[in-house]
């Protein structure tokens, strides 16, 4: 089904919050719903759930839930859930679920592999 302009336009003003940095270009500063697919750059906040699709680049902020995808980067927080895909870079905080996919670099806190 064929979304409206209206209705783009009323989903955008209710979940995403978008500004201009210091340099004049426009970023997303908040996403208050779920992306369902794949991010193409990086995660410079707090995931409040869980990361199910692929992370082209960092998540620098904690994740609430699990991470189901790969992160081709480095997780800079937390991860409250499962490591279930891979991670290419270091994860810098601690995991408080299973590691069940391959870091490839160093886990600076704790976690359990399984």
């Amino acid at each position: 089904m064929k979304l409206t302009d209206k209705e783009i336009l009323d989903f955008v003003k209710e979940n995403i919050t978008i500004v201009k940095d210091m340099t004049g270009h426009i970023v997303i500063k908040e996403v208050l719903c779920s992306i369902i697919g794949d991010v193409g750059g990086h995660v410079y906040g707090n995931v409040g759930g869980n990361v199910y699709g692929d992370v082209d680049g960092d998540v620098c902020g904690h994740v609430g839930g699990d991470v189901a995808g790969d992160v081709c980067g480095h997780v800079g927080g937390d991860v409250a859930g499962d490591v279930c895909g891979d991670v290419e870079g270091d994860v810098y905080g601690n995991v408080y679920g299973d590691v069940l996919g391959h870091v490839g670099g160093n886990v600076y806190g704790s976690a359990k592999v399984s």
